[in-house]
């Protein structure tokens, strides 16, 4: 009873302020892989990155055919070969083969890191945009979409930075 009759009275006295509340606290929210997704300028990198994938795919599917004819021509040949060239040719195979599956996983492993800086790079330049629209609407706080358990559609800023964003990359 006297925690509360002295909060009372705190609350009640007259001169003090409380200054250091804003009057008016402004918030949005950005779902930043929606803004990847629906820019032209993620959609772009997409586009390119996709172009990128399928010309290597095509290249190592070329290579994977070449060994599938080696391995076919060796099975013709097999009858008539002594046991040294058949180990011979089934050994170049197989090395053939693992050069293939290498190629295969460093060019995974390469796509992967592209994707994740190309990336990186279009989502460093959503945070200037979202920073900038920030400041010129006065928001006190921009939260990151998946950060956030529920939010109202009202301050679901998305739209507006996908706008901003593709309108500075012209």
């Amino acid at each position: 009873m006297l925690a509360v009759a002295l909060t009372a009275m705190i609350f009640a006295a007259p001169g003090i302020t409380w200054a250091a509340q804003p009057a008016a606290l402004k918030i949005g929210v950005v779902d930043i892989q929606g803004v990847l997704e629906q820019s032209q300028r993620g959609q772009a990198t997409k586009q390119k990155l996709n172009q990128e994938r399928a010309g290597r795919q095509k290249e190592l599917e070329g290579k994977q055919q070449e060994i599938q004819k080696l391995q076919a021509d060796f099975e013709k040949q097999a009858p008539v070969l002594s046991d040294t060239a058949k180990r011979e040719k089934s050994e170049a195979i197989q090395r053939k083969a693992r050069e293939v599956q290498r190629l295969f996983e460093d060019a995974s492993r390469d796509f992967e890191k592209r994707v994740r800086e190309a990336e990186m790079d279009v989502t460093r330049e959503i945070f200037a945009v979202i920073q900038e629209y920030g400041k010129d609407q006065g928001y006190s706080v921009v939260l990151e979409r998946s950060t956030v358990v529920y939010v109202s559609s009202a301050v679901d800023l998305t739209a507006e930075i996908v706008k901003r964003f593709d309108a500075k990359g012209k």
